[in-house]
C-alpha cells in the first residue's frame, strides 16, 4: 500500500524546503538499519505490527500534514511562540517522527525514553548541520517530540502533539498500534483489520483538524478509542480535533470531538 520512495516524495512536497528534505532523506537512509532492527524486534519478539521504515515515514508525512493545517488556521507552533521560524517546527516534527520508535530495539516498556537516549547524538549532529544560534533549544524540542509521542506522556509542545497524533493515525488494516495474537480471534484481532483508510483533512475554525476514518466493520472503533483518541487527549490539541468515522454499517457516519 505504501512505499518508501512514494512517502519520501510526499514528505518532500510537504516540507517545501529542499535543504531540510535532503538532510532528512540522507538521515533516513543512513539509519535505515535502525528502523529495520526496530521492526524485526517489534514483529518477531513483541508480536507487534510494523514499526519500521514505512511507519516512521508515514508518521512524518502525517505530522507535516498537520503542520500545514494548523498554520493555515493561524495556530502557532511552540517554536514560533518562542520566536523561531516555522522551519524549526518542520525540523522538529520530521526528526521527532523519524526516530520516535527506535527505543523498541532495547525494550517496549518505556521505549520512548530509550528512543531519546539513542537519538540524542544523532539529533546533536543534525542540529549543528541545520545551523542555528540556539542549538540547545532546537535539540531539546526535537527530543521532547520523541519522548512525548506515547500517550502515557502528556505533551508539552505543539510539535510533540503533532507527532503523537500522526503516530496514532497509523491504524489502517494490518497496521494497528495495538498488540494482538495472530492466532487468536478476539476484538483486538478483528479491529486491527477493520480500518481501511485514514486521512487527515482541514476542519473548521473550532476544530481545525479533521481526521476521516473509513472502516469495513464497526469493530474498528475499538482501534480509534484505544489508540488515536488517547493520543489526541494526551496532546495540547485536545478539543481541536474532530473524528469522522465511516463505520461500514449502512453508510453510518459517527462524528466526535476529542
Amino acid at each position: 500500500m505504501y512505499t518508501e520512495e512514494g512517502l519520501l516524495e510526499q514528505i518532500r512536497e510537504l516540507m517545501s524546503d529542499e535543504e531540510l528534505f535532503k538532510m532528512y532523506e540522507r538521515t533516513f537512509r543512513e539509519y535505515h538499519h535502525y528502523f529495520d532492527v526496530t521492526n524485526s524486534i517489534a514483529l518477531n519478539v513483541y508480536n507487534f505490527n510494523d514499526h519500521g521504515p514505512v511507519h516512521v515515514l508515514l508518521t512524518t508525512r502525517r505530522a507535516l500534514e498537520l503542520v500545514r493545517i494548523i498554520e493555515k488556521f493561524g495556530m502557532q507552533t511552540t517554536a514560533e511562540k518562542l520566536g523561531k521560524p516555522l522551519r524549526w517546527s518542520k525540523f522538529i516534527v520530521a526528526f521527532g517522527a523519524l526516530f520516535h520508535d527506535i527505543g523498541n530495539m532495547i525494550h517496549r516498556i518505556n521505549h520512548y525514553m530509550f528512543s531519546v537516549f539513542l537519538a540524542e547524538p544523532i539529533i546533536e549532529k543534525l542540529v549543528s548541520e541545520f545551523g542555528t544560534d540556539d542549538p540547545a533549544l532546537l535539540k531539546a524540542l526535537t527530543l521532547n517530540a520523541i519522548y512525548t509521542h506515547d500517550e502515557a506522556v502528556p505533551c508539552t509542545t505543539i510539535e510533540g502533539s503533532l507527532v503523537t497524533i500522526a503516530d496514532g493515525c497509523d491504524m489502517e488494516a494490518g497496521r494497528s498500534r495495538l498488540v494482538h495474537r495472530k492466532d487468536k480471534v478476539d476484538i483486538h484481532a478483528v479491529s486491527a483489520l477493520a480500518v481501511e483508510k485514514v486521512e487527515i483533512r482541514e476542519g473548521d475554525e473550532e476544530q481545525p483538524i479533521l481526521i476521516e476514518i473509513w472502516m469495513k466493520h464497526p469493530a474498528g472503533i475499538f482501534q480509534v478509542d484505544e489508540i488515536l483518541t488517547k493520543k489526541v487527549k494526551s496532546s495540547l490539541l485536545s478539543g481541536k480535533v474532530r473524528l469522522r468515522i465511516h463505520t461500514g454499517t449502512d453508510e453510518e457516519v459517527v462524528e466526535k470531538v476529542v
